[in-house]
């Protein structure tokens, strides 16, 4: 657009000069400087459409806005250019009358023919058929979907980790979620049972809620059914039509409660095509003044899980590693997006109609009732 509004100004100069320079034809030339800055107004009047409106508007029959050259020649040549095209003829004594310049006068002369050109103009841009564009942003269809499996048993209060392992795994989970902005992420939470928390979901918001008003003891804290838990998390995933299922099971102990043992829990997963990543976060003993005698986690059932799935066993020491171990998770799971969107058109050319008729009705009253000319 910025093109045509630059080719339509040296017209316009073009023409200007033209005048100036050539005598003959005045009607002719009147008209070709009228037909330039018509251009040079439509032009002008796309350029800031596109500037101000940017994507929210467009319209789907631009070719019509060359109709607007004819208003707007017709409406310059009948006053810029009048006398161009008006016939003079010699009266004696003309110096003796007086030039009326009341408000009636300038009314009678220009709110008609303006209205009518008004009109005209307002039925092309109808015609040019202006529609609103709503552009909503679509989520992949095949995405990951992730269940974060947490455990909350009583052991997860202790302070190798910063403030404890439970507020590190909170904080941990929470920045995970921010950062996968297009898969689905559920929530289940075990100690002696589990419970499913979130269904799989791509309101992340109301996610974050739910692992931020997650407690220890939501669930008997006593002890530590790994293999119920990864049954319910695998059992929510299996019918998933992602392209990619993944567990991330998160916990400090080692298995000894449950009616599904982690082996057989780990075996269902794979069969299903869901591949199980397991963080053990726990300190190793003597590493601190808040750390177990003993190794609190059995490593060899954790890679064990792991294993059998596809996935990877992590250790975090400390909420540092933690953090490194989901980035980690965070980058090799990756989802190729591919951006798309809908459009949705909806068609507002009618109240350019309905000024339109609003102008010629106004136009033809005020011509034949109020500003009356005689010939």
């Amino acid at each position: 657009m910025i093109y045509f509004f630059l080719i339509s100004v040296v017209l316009l100069l073009a023409a200007l000069a033209a005048n100036l320079i050539i005598k003959k034809a005045p009607r002719a030339m009147a008209v070709a400087v009228a037909c330039c800055a018509s251009l040079a107004a439509v032009s002008l009047a796309g350029l800031l459409f596109e500037r101000l409106l940017g994507d929210q508007a467009e319209f789907l029959r631009p070719w019509a806005f060359l109709l607007l050259i004819l208003p707007l020649a017709v409406f310059l040549a009948q006053t810029v250019f009048r006398g161009a095209f008006a016939r003079r003829i010699a009266y004696p004594l003309t110096h003796l009358m007086v030039e009326q310049a009341s408000l009636r006068v300038l009314l009678t002369r220009w709110l008609p023919i303006t209205l009518y050109m008004l009109a005209l103009v307002l039925m092309v841009i109808a015609l040019a058929r202006p529609v609103r564009v709503d552009r909503t942003v679509l989520p992949p269809t095949e995405g990951i979907d992730i269940m974060l499996v947490m455990d909350v048993s009583a052991s997860m209060q202790k302070q190798d980790f910063y403030p404890n392992r439970f507020v590190a795994a909170q904080q941990t989970a929470a920045r995970f979620i921010s950062k996968r902005f297009n898969d689905r992420i559920g929530l289940v939470a075990f100690a002696k049972e589990a419970m499913l928390q979130a269904p799989l979901t791509l309101d992340h918001e109301a996610l974050q809620e739910y692992i931020a008003t997650l407690y220890l003891g939501v669930v008997d804290p006593n002890y530590t059914a790994i293999g119920d838990a990864l049954g319910v998390a695998a059992n929510h995933l299996k019918d998933s039509k992602a392209k990619s299922k993944i567990v991330i099971l998160l916990t400090d102990g080692d298995s000894n409660a449950g009616t599904i043992a982690p082996q057989l829990a780990a075996k269902a997963a794979a069969a299903y095509g869901i591949r199980v990543y397991t963080v053990g976060t726990a300190s190793a003993p003597g590493d601190g003044l808040y750390s177990s005698a003993e190794d609190e986690i059995n490593e060899g059932l954790m890679m064990e899980i792991a294993n059998v799935t596809g996935g990877k066993f992590y250790r975090a020491k400390n909420e540092a590693e933690l953090t490194k171990i989901y980035d980690t998770i965070n980058e090799l799971e990756k989802t190729e997006f591919a951006p798309s969107s809908t459009i949705d058109r909806s068609d507002f050319y009618q109240p350019f109609l309905l000024l339109a008729l609003g102008c010629l009705v106004a136009a033809f009253i005020l011509e034949k009732l109020f500003f009356i000319k005689v010939p």
